[in-house]
């Protein structure tokens, strides 16, 4: 990973932008600035050496660029480029052909260009989001950067964004184009921002994307999307659950000849059997002949782990999987690791929970076959069988006070409407809504110990010939994932070919919230900030009672601890 920023007339900030970025590149930083446009980078150097540290220049000296991410095609972009980084001819594509380039660019990027004579600011992001860019636009002046919180702590008194809040409070993940900070946006997946000043103030042109090249042959493009990105100068590792889609990405990695050279899963001593997925792990690493690094993660290790990465995402974004996450990416960059493989984004591009399963069932009036712990997940007599799965607010509405329940039950029509077919259209609103969301944990957990994610199934190929392929061909409800288990055939670990039970990454929360963490729902101060949000005093007598258990303690918990860290970083601001 690499932190980013770009400025227009704002002076000396994107130099505290950059250096607020230093965790994500921590093997160079500069910032370039010439009049009104800035740019600077912290880079991670992944595939290159000290030649390649940003900004980068085209041979004309006009346009500087910085870029988190790769340019995986650049041998077919710009043959003679350097071995000193995979981005040095991208300076002079940008100045000859402009964002018409974007299009023609194999890999995740955010990315910022500042034209020096013309003094105008591009920002782009890949049309998939696995890169983070966020933007704050005023009349006067624009901020770009990699993550909000560098953004926010450059305005004053940065205030609350409510309906980004709602949206978390409905689902538990952010809106693709809002943040918690008001004014504080994500550049949209899939298009580019173009400033310059001008009299009346900032002016903004603005496109959208679409890598255009590959074929209509998805194995072989599957193959490619390996070959391209499996080869690291780094030492690798992978975040193995021993479940389909981690062990699929190990084994084809081994495939292309570059296994990862070593792989952590976690497990919660003393938790109950089915949270434990080290017997599967082991069977994968064994079979691909992989280090394994078994990371135990005590409610005291969460507890640690947990602030950090609400700070992180500014928020309990997707799940209490989050912090557990931060502490396999400690454990592999503390074993030397520079680039880190995981299989996000199997089962939103190939159809892999068990929701979609039921919901295709439902589509075609098939008897409900639930897999066994999933019995109660979508009852036959659910009128929105969309908002069933997905509208995780249901739980909080006794505890939200009026107005915070309307914002909330609002947030609920960013759901497909009900109606058949609609396991397809849900499909299509994970991509588009929620995959970004767990695409930012593995970016903040992963970045925060200075190494590099890669996401080889999010191929932007690979990914728009997998969206074409309807619900019940690829992953039809008596073979789930049938598609993907062809397309990886007998590279695939027999130990996760034969595996069902697969959960996710569980945590033992209730274990914990009666135990352990008891104190933590009677008198925590954090609690004292939930009214702030527009929750009811009583949902802290919910939390002591069990009223609220679960999941639905910790995203409360977390939306407390969040709340109280954003009011301490305020007061900071507003004091300095």
């Amino acid at each position: 990973m690499c932190g980013v920023a770009g400025t227009l007339r704002r002076p000396g900030a994107a130099e505290i932008l950059v250096h607020a970025l230093r965790h994500r590149g921590p093997d160079h930083v500069a910032v370039i600035e010439h009049g009104v446009v800035a740019v600077g980078a912290a880079r991670l150097r992944v595939t290159g050496d000290a030649r390649g540290d940003m900004p980068l220049r085209s041979r004309s000296g006009r346009t500087l660029v910085v870029v988190n991410g790769e340019v995986f095609n650049h041998q077919e972009l710009y043959p003679e480029a350097s071995p000193a980084s995979d981005l040095i001819g991208l300076p002079d594509l940008i100045e000859s052909e402009g964002p018409a380039v974007l299009a023609r660019i194999r890999g995740p990027f955010a990315l910022i260009a500042i034209d020096v004579d013309a003094e105008t600011m591009l920002v782009a992001r890949d049309e998939l989001g696995v890169r983070p860019l966020f933007v704050r636009e005023e009349n006067d002046g624009v901020l770009a950067g990699s993550e909000v919180r560098p953004l926010a702590s450059v305005v004053p008194t940065p205030g609350r964004d409510e309906t980004a809040w709602d949206f978390l409070l409905a689902f538990h993940f952010w809106p693709t184009d809002r943040t918690p900070v008001a004014g504080v946006r994500p550049v949209a997946p899939g298009t580019w921002r173009r400033y310059r000043m001008c009299d009346d103030g900032v002016e903004v042109e603005t496109g959208a994307f679409a890598y255009r090249g590959g074929t209509d042959d998805l194995a072989m493009e599957l193959d490619r999307a390996f070959r391209i990105q499996a080869p690291s100068r780094l030492k690798t590792g992978l975040t193995l659950s021993g479940g389909l889609d981690s062990s699929a990405v190990a084994a084809l990695l081994a495939a292309h000849g570059c296994p990862p050279d070593v792989a952590a899963t976690g497990f919660f001593p003393g938790a109950d059997a089915r949270f434990d997925e080290r017997p599967h792990a082991r069977a994968v690493a064994h079979e691909l002949g992989i280090e394994l690094i078994e990371v135990p993660i005590t409610p005291d290790h969460y507890l640690e782990a947990w602030p950090c990465v609400l700070a992180a995402l500014g928020g309990p974004l997707a799940g209490p999987g989050a912090p557990s996450q931060w502490l396999l990416s400690r454990a592999l960059s503390a074993a030397g690791v520079g680039v880190v493989f995981s299989g996000q984004g199997g089962d939103e591009l190939f159809g892999g929970y068990e929701r979609h399963r039921r919901l295709l069932q439902r589509d075609l009036g098939l008897p409900p076959t639930p897999a066994p712990g999933y019995e109660s997940l979508l009852p036959d007599d659910v009128a929105d069988p969309g908002a069933a799965l997905l509208f995780r607010g249901e739980s909080l509405l006794p505890w939200l006070e009026p107005g915070r329940r309307a914002g909330v039950l609002a947030a609920r029509g960013a759901l497909p409407h009900p109606g058949r077919p609609l396991a397809d259209r849900l499909l299509d609103f994970e991509v588009r809504t929620l995959l970004p969301g767990l695409l930012a944990v593995d970016d903040r957990t992963i970045a925060a110990f200075g190494m590099e994610g890669r996401v080889p199934l999010l191929d932007p190929v690979v990914a728009r010939l997998a969206r074409a392929v309807p619900l019940a061909e690829k992953s039809p409800t008596d073979a789930p994932r049938r598609l993907f288990r062809a397309l990886v055939g007998d590279r695939l670990p027999r130990a996760a070919a034969s595996r069902t039970d697969k959960m996710g990454f569980p945590v033992p929360l209730d274990a914990w919230l009666r135990g352990p963490w008891r104190e933590l729902l009677h008198d925590h101060p954090a609690l004292e900030t939930l009214p702030d949000l527009g929750l009811k005093a009583s949902v802290r007598d919910a939390l002591r009672s069990g009223a609220l258990s679960g999941r639905s303690a910790w995203f409360v918990l977390s939306v407390a601890f969040a709340l109280a860290d954003a009011s301490a970083v305020s007061a900071a601001a507003s004091t300095s």
